[in-house]
């Protein structure tokens, strides 16, 4: 069994060393990696694909994944044309 200290100084547990973690719990609480975030994106009319990315580019380009206006395209439809 290796020991493996933290740059703080606490020991760090084996079982985050046999998982390939190098510091200990409390850094690792202190200091929280952002999670990846994914969405749908179908191609076709038959699958889709999930678009994974960094948490930076979701928050960028959130506004254009998010559906704005009406549901359906025949509700929109159905308003525009007795005007």
């Amino acid at each position: 069994m290796k020991i493996v200290y933290c740059a703080c100084g606490c020991l760090v547990r084996p079982a985050r060393v046999e998982a390939g973690f190098s510091n200990c719990i409390r850094c690792a609480n202190e200091n929280p990696v952002e999670r990846p975030k994914g969405r749908m994106v179908y191609t076709g009319k038959v699958g889709a694909e999930i678009e994974i990315m960094s948490a930076e580019t979701w928050r960028e380009n959130k506004d254009r994944f998010c559906p704005k206006g009406a549901r359906s395209a025949v509700k929109n439809f159905s308003k525009s044309v007795c005007s």
